[in-house]
């Protein structure tokens, strides 16, 4: 899917540590870069979602969950985060992650800053599947 056109996407911050987390600046950092690329990229970010605790769990995450419910719920079809590893750390559970939301079916577009993964070009779906 080209980027010609304003696409509405969910920005999704993630805290990885309790002293970032105090400070403000991790979020800070991520909100900024995420922003920047969607100004970039014409992206409209529509709503923005975030876990201020580190929850090793991806299903206990209830700022994740809330931004994949918005995007399921059409308002949005592009999930940003700053980097991969603020969805998950582990390989075998973001293709997991990835394959439950259908990241690679067209419907719903993955964009993560600093791994240079965006699922609209050829390139970030190759990276994926």
């Amino acid at each position: 899917m080209a980027a010609e056109h304003s696409t509405a996407a969910v920005a999704y911050l993630r805290v990885a540590t309790g002293s970032a987390r105090k400070e403000g600046g991790s979020i800070r950092i991520q909100r900024q870069a995420i922003a920047r690329y969607a100004t970039i990229h014409s992206l409209r970010i529509t709503r923005w979602f975030a876990d201020h605790d580190c929850i090793a769990d991806i299903d206990n995450r209830q700022g994740l969950h809330d931004a994949m419910q918005y995007i399921a719920s059409g308002s949005a079809n592009v999930l940003m985060v700053a980097e991969v590893s603020r969805i998950r750390r582990s390989h075998t559970d973001l293709l997991r992650f990835i394959d439950r939301h259908r990241f690679l079916d067209g419907d719903v577009e993955l964009t993560a800053l600093r791994d240079r993964l965006d699922t609209r070009t050829a390139e970030g779906r190759a990276m994926l599947g």
